[in-house]
């Protein structure tokens, strides 16, 4: 198997499948009672012990100042919209089979801002990103009208 397929699935379907089960649990969390606060500290706890496992398992942890600071931001992003999704579920109850397909249209924003601000035009197929990106969007606004 070459670097690039594992790097595939260890990058993408493995995480498409434990975010699957980590949407699931989290409707399961909000049907019990826990609110959205509640949810993202633990969360983070659990989150800390599993970076510290990686950490301190790496062959040569670092940490730069600049490093910091995107992690900082991509964070605060990543909490804003699990905060988002958490009270979305709490709040309005709104059944995750709906909900999940129409917040993974952020698919699309990853898309677009790789393409402008990271350089990736030379990587993709434009034709085939115009094309996915279509779906996507068909295939919330089908799935928010169910």
């Amino acid at each position: 198997m070459s670097d690039a397929t594992i790097g595939i699935i260890i990058g993408g379907v493995a995480p498409a499948i434990i975010l699957g089960f980590f949407m699931v649990l989290q409707k399961m969390a909000t049907r019990k009672g826990a609110g959205p606060g509640e949810f993202l500290i633990i969360l983070g706890i659990v989150s800390a012990c599993i970076g510290g496992v990686l950490l301190f398992t790496a062959n040569k942890p670092e940490f730069t100042v600049t490093g910091t600071l995107w992690t900082i931001l991509s964070s605060a992003c990543w909490g804003l919209s699990m905060a988002g999704v958490a009270y979305a579920l709490f709040k309005y109850n709104i059944p995750m089979s709906k909900l999940n397909p129409i917040f993974n249209t952020n698919t699309l924003t990853t898309v677009i801002l790789g393409i402008l601000f990271l350089g990736e035009w030379s990587q993709i197929n434009i034709l085939n990103v115009f094309i996915g990106a279509i779906l996507i969007i068909a295939g919330a606004i089908i799935v928010s009208k169910a």
